[in-house]
């Protein structure tokens, strides 16, 4: 809600791109909401001006980041598998691995920034593993590659760099490229969103809007406000959020061997180390400061799922031949998979303009928002100042800001006992709202 009142204000002309804004005090004291850097912000703005309003807008947006993530992990599948037809077409498998993980699907809930960063990260890594197929070293695919990570972390900051290591550990895990042709990849992936940066240094708008991100947010979070006790946090919430994967894949080697399918699992294992390895150089840098999220390792996670998917292909391929040779079974299975989809869709459909979050709030937030006027500040005690929950959905919908202890025309109130202060507002009136949680005040 918070990313969404962002962009959504960006989209009615309240901040700009370098400069966007939360509410009248923002976040961290700051006169603009630097947060993160601003390219999510503006693409998701751009959806708010030809959609409009509806509570569905960030939802269609993070659907869509979900779908081409999903598209472009099956296109990586298909260069993987682009001579062997069998495998080639079992796409669906990697992208079961990587929604499957629950982290993940949060992410995609909660329209994370991860979810646009990972399209980039994706798209990066796609292109320099297709440039070192190229019949010959190809610049264009190295510079497209660089102006994706230039995106990735113009999305979400640092953690974007992170395909700048994938020639190299294309190199030490496939052998299938030279040092020379490695070490001119990483220069030159590396170059471009280097060059891009300084000529934005050079602009004086964008230069001060990335030095606040970064010296005034990322450097002070790292020194001043840590999320964990231990470095280690995010190694054991992505061992814990991929068990039921490692698990699934040491099953079906187990299962293969005993039914003495014939698998040839080291043909591939070279290929299924590399994108673990690209998974982890996308998570386990997160372990140099002490500012972690289970969510941060989320663009990471389509290549922990490839490379599962590598690994136990010889099996499905083999399980699903099986299941094709016998018609009737694989038309029941077919059937099986249309009703379930149909299913699906109509209960998606069934949930529309139903509430299942944070019900009480938006109860009160909708009435309170029919009396205040839009684009106003109202009062609230600095006890609740931490209500992140009401402030989002004031702003996400009426533009309204709040404002702790100065005394405006309107003041909000929490129901609760030990939060009321209506002694600090024995000047205010309360309004005959039918609210359940808050309680709306207007000055006499």
């Amino acid at each position: 809600m918070l990313y969404a009142s962002v962009s959504h204000n960006l989209s009615r002309g309240i901040g700009t791109f370098w400069f966007p804004q939360f509410s009248l005090h923002n976040v961290a004291g700051l006169s603009s909401f630097h947060e993160h850097p601003p390219l999510v912000f503006g693409i998701q703005s751009l959806f708010f001006k030809l959609i409009g309003d509806s509570m569905y807008v960030e939802r269609l947006y993070t659907f869509l980041t979900m779908c081409i993530t999903a598209a472009l992990i099956n296109l990586f599948w298909k260069e993987l598998y682009e001579k062997e037809t069998g495998p080639k077409r079992l796409g669906w498998l990697p992208i079961i691995f990587w929604i499957s993980v629950p982290v993940c699907f949060w992410s995609y809930s909660n329209n994370m920034h991860e979810n646009t960063m990972g399209i980039f990260t994706l798209a990066a890594v796609w292109l320099i593993y297709k440039s070192f197929h190229a019949a010959k070293f190809s610049v264009a695919l190295g510079m497209l590659a660089g102006i994706f990570i230039f995106l990735a972390t113009l999305s979400k900051g640092l953690p974007g760099f992170f395909p700048l290591a994938v020639p190299f550990l294309y190199w030490v895990t496939l052998r299938k490229s030279t040092f020379s042709s490695t070490f001119l990849q990483t220069l030159l992936v590396t170059l471009v969103p280097v060059v891009l940066y300084a000529i934005l240094f050079f602009i004086p708008e964008s230069k001060e809007s990335l030095s606040t991100y970064l010296f005034k947010r990322v450097l002070h979070r790292i020194n001043e406000q840590p999320t964990v006790d231990t470095r280690a946090y995010i190694l054991l919430r992505l061992f814990l959020e991929l068990l039921p994967a490692t698990l699934l894949v040491i099953i079906t080697v187990l299962v293969a061997k005993a039914k003495r399918i014939q698998c040839e699992f080291a043909g591939r294992c070279r290929y299924s180390v590399f994108f673990i390895l690209v998974g982890l150089s996308a998570s386990a840098p997160l372990i140099l400061t002490l500012v972690q999220k289970g969510f941060y390792f989320v663009p990471s996670l389509p290549f922990f799922a490839i490379g599962f998917a590598i690994f136990i292909t010889p099996v499905v391929r083999d399980l699903t031949e099986r299941i094709e040779a016998h018609r009737k079974k694989y038309n029941a299975l077919s059937l099986l998979a249309s009703l379930l989809f149909i299913g699906t869709i109509t209960f998606a459909l069934m949930q529309i303009g139903k509430t299942r979050t944070d019900k009480e709030l938006l109860h009160d937030v909708y009435l309170i928002g029919q009396v205040v006027p839009k684009q106003t500040t109202v009062s609230i005690p600095r006890e609740m100042w931490n209500d992140w929950s009401l402030q989002c959905y004031l702003m996400r919908y009426f533009n309204i800001s709040v404002e702790p202890d100065n005394q405006r025309n309107y003041c909000i109130l929490d129901t609760t006992p030990r939060r009321m202060k209506t002694d600090t507002y024995s000047d205010y009136k309360k309004v005959n709202l039918r609210t359940l949680k808050y309680a709306l005040y207007q000055r006499e």
